[in-house]
Formats: structure tokens, sequence, C-alpha cells
């Protein structure tokens, strides 16, 4: 019985070590996360019930099926330089105060598919939420963005396009 105690007692003492050393570790995330400066990268499903987020090879399911209009959040020297094909460019910088002019013509009921480089990048996410604030109710956003398509062999058009 002692020696169960003993372990017990290692085994807290291990679990509050590490979390003091990922606290130290962290630090500045953490003080960044304090400040709040993550708020608008965060989705709340009830405030945003129709953007989802998916994986590369879902968003190749939607593109091979044609069934979706995709819209390359990222700057459009980006966009000119390789896209998925037929993606529309709309900047998210544009899409501040109102809706790119590239995304005009679609429906509210439209299933959209928004991505941006991909890993750390929140332009997609970003512009998701100004499509949902516009009425749009079927967005997706591909959270491996393009460089995740790339890396899948997945094919790219590069120039306009459609813009």
């Amino acid at each position: 019985m002692r020696e169960g105690w003993r372990v017990l007692r290692q085994a807290l003492v291990l679990g509050v070590l590490g979390v003091l050393v990922a606290a130290i570790i962290h630090h500045p995330l953490l003080k960044r996360l304090a400040r709040g400066e993550f708020r608008d990268t965060l989705v709340q499903a009830a405030e945003y019930p129709g953007l989802r987020l998916i994986t590369t090879a879902e968003g190749e399911d939607l593109w091979r099926g044609g069934e979706a209009v995709f819209v390359d959040a990222r700057r459009s020297p980006a966009y000119d330089q390789g896209h998925v094909p037929a993606a529309r460019s709309a900047p998210v910088a544009e899409a501040e105060k109102t809706l790119p002019q590239a995304l005009v013509d679609l429906r509210r009921g439209q299933l959209v598919v928004v991505y941006c480089e991909g890993g750390d990048c929140q332009s997609s996410l970003l512009l998701a939420k100004r499509l949902h604030d516009e009425g749009f109710q079927d967005i997706r956003v591909m959270t491996g963005g393009f460089d995740e398509w790339t890396k899948a062999g997945l094919p790219v058009e590069k120039g306009h396009g459609q813009e």
C-alpha cells in the first residue's frame, strides 16, 4: 500500500512539473491568448452554423464533383502563381467591408470552399466568416490550404483563371 502512494505522489509531481515546463515554454503564446489576439481565428459553431472545416481530401472530392465554388483567399500574386483550377480570387483584404467583386454573382445557397496557404494562415477563416455575414449558408474551409493541395499532387492552374 505504501508503495502505491509513493508511485502516485511521483506521478503527480511529474504531472505538475510537465505543466510548469509547458507554461514556461509557451509563455509568449499564453500572453497573446490572454490579450485576445486569437479571438478572430476561433469559430463558434452556434455563431457560424453553416461553416465547416474540411480536409484536403474532402476538398478534392467537392472539386472533382463540381458541386462547389472554390475561393482563394490569398493575395493576387500567390493566386497567379498557382491555384485550385477554376477557383475565384478573393483576397481577404478585399473582403473587410464588402463582398469581393469575384463573388457578387454567387447564390447565397451555393456551396463555397475557401482556402489560403494552409498552416498558420487565417485568411480563409476570416473570409469564410465574412461570407457567412453576407448570408452564405454552406461554407467549407479547407484547412490544409493550397500547400496541402499541391503536396497531394492535385491539379493546379496558373494565371488569372476566374476573377
